[in-house]
């Protein structure tokens, strides 16, 4: 779906204990520094690999015009909510230089964002710029994915501090 390629996990370990898959999509048009988006479609794998937390993520879209490529050049950020209401909770899944767009055709990029993430850099207590997260610690954020949780939304973060949730 992602266009990412298989994954092996370590013998006696079982994947699918710890796989959360899927993706969440805004609809109804945003705009995202100087590119008009129509359908904006963000995927998501989340697993462990010898036992280390590993984010991947990867964007869809369509432009006003079909063969744009306008959001190439455009900068935000990934963050996928798990928390709840009253205890927000992120992990932030990449940023626009970390994950190479396709043309806005809604064809998945070409380069997803993926990787093996520190536990003390994985769940973060806010969302917004990269300089600004609050991250919890590392036995905090293992107790946090051994408890479960889902993905609620998926939050787009633009340059300029907008804010696009993808439900």
């Amino acid at each position: 779906m992602l266009g990412i390629t298989t994954i092996s996990y370590v013998q006696n370990q079982n994947p699918s204990a710890n796989l959360k898959e899927g993706s969440k999509t805004y609809g109804s048009g945003i705009d995202i520094g100087q590119c008009r988006i129509n359908i904006f479609t963000v995927g998501y794998k989340l697993d462990l690999l010898n036992s280390q937390p590993n984010v991947y993520s990867n964007i869809k879209w369509k432009g006003k015009d079909a063969t744009s490529n306008c959001l190439s050049g455009e900068k935000f950020d990934l963050f996928l909510s798990i928390g709840t209401d009253s205890v927000p909770r992120y992990i932030y899944a990449g940023s626009s230089t970390d994950v190479v767009a396709g043309n806005g055709n809604y064809e998945w990029g070409n380069h997803p964002f993926s990787g093996t993430v520190a536990w003390d850099k994985l769940i973060t207590k806010n969302f917004g710029t990269a300089n600004n997260l609050h991250f919890y610690t590392t036995e905090e954020a293992q107790a946090i994915w051994n408890a479960g949780f889902t993905v609620k939304t998926i939050k787009v973060v633009t340059e300029n501090g907008r804010v696009f949730i993808l439900k």
